[in-house]
C-alpha cells in the first residue's frame, strides 16, 4: 500500500432480533382471546383444517386411483410395475383415511370407519 491509500473497516449493522417480541405477541393474544372465544377458535380451525384435509384427501385417492388403473393397464399389457401398485395403494390408503370413504383390495377394507376389533 502506498502512502495516501487508507483502509475502512465497515462494520455489519446486525439487525435486531425479533422472535422475542413476535413470541411475546403470540402469547399476549392468546392470554386476551383465548378465555372470552375459545371454544369457537377451536371448532373454526377444527373446520378449515377438516377442509384442506378432506382436499387432500380427495386428491390423492384421484391420484392413487389413477395410477391403479395405469398399472392395470400396464399388466394387460404384460409389463408388471410393482412399485406403480405399491404408490397407488399407499395414495389411496392415504386418501380413504383423510376422507373417511373406505375402499377394498383383494379383501383388505382401507379407511373409512372400522368396526371395533373383538367381541361385538
Amino acid at each position: 500500500m502506498t502512502k495516501n491509500q487508507s483502509v475502512y473497516i465497515l462494520e455489519k449493522k446486525r439487525k435486531p432480533n425479533k422472535f422475542l417480541l413476535v413470541f411475546i405477541s403470540i402469547l399476549g393474544f392468546v392470554a386476551i382471546y383465548v378465555p372470552f372465544f375459545g371454544s369457537n377458535l377451536r371448532y373454526m380451525t377444527g373446520t378449515a383444517f377438516k377442509l384442506i384435509f378432506n382436499y387432500f384427501g380427495t386428491f390423492c385417492l384421484i391420484v392413487g386411483g389413477a395410477f391403479l388403473a395405469i398399472c392395470v393397464l400396464k399388466v394387460i399389457g404384460g409389463k408388471v410395475d410393482i412399485e406403480g401398485f405399491v404408490v397407488s395403494v399407499l395414495l389411496l390408503w392415504i386418501g380413504s383415511f383423510l376422507t373417511g370413504i373406505p375402499f377394498e383390495i383383494m379383501g383388505f377394507v382401507f379407511g373409512g370407519t372400522q368396526p371395533p376389533q373383538g367381541y361385538h
